[in-house]
């Protein structure tokens, strides 16, 4: 069940937990700040696919603090599919200027 390589992209943003699919559509931050860059969120899943902890990760390169709840607003709201036990990935958020 699930996507064995656990990883993937949508919407210009990424996401990675072995062994798990996205369940819908992953879930955009709200971009009100006039910031580029990057903002990783490591995510913590448990077995039914929903993100039980989210914390700021490592590549990031956005220090905005309103921009890096967003995102972790945004992975907490991500749904996957079901697997056994927990899991941990993370998900890339891509900000651009339009």
């Amino acid at each position: 069940q699930g996507n064995p390589a656990g990883s993937g992209t949508s919407g210009g943003n990424s996401w990675s937990l072995n062994g798990r699919s996205l369940s819908g559509r992953l879930v955009a931050p709200s971009y009100e700040n006039n910031v580029e860059g990057k903002i990783t969120v490591n995510i913590r899943v448990d077995a039914n696919g929903n993100v039980l902890s989210a914390t700021i990760g490592s590549p990031t390169t956005i220090s905005d603090a309103t921009t890096r709840n967003a995102a972790i607003s945004a992975a907490k709201s991500t749904k996957f599919s079901a697997g056994s036990g927990t899991a941990t990935g993370s998900i890339t958020y891509n900000f651009r200027l339009l």
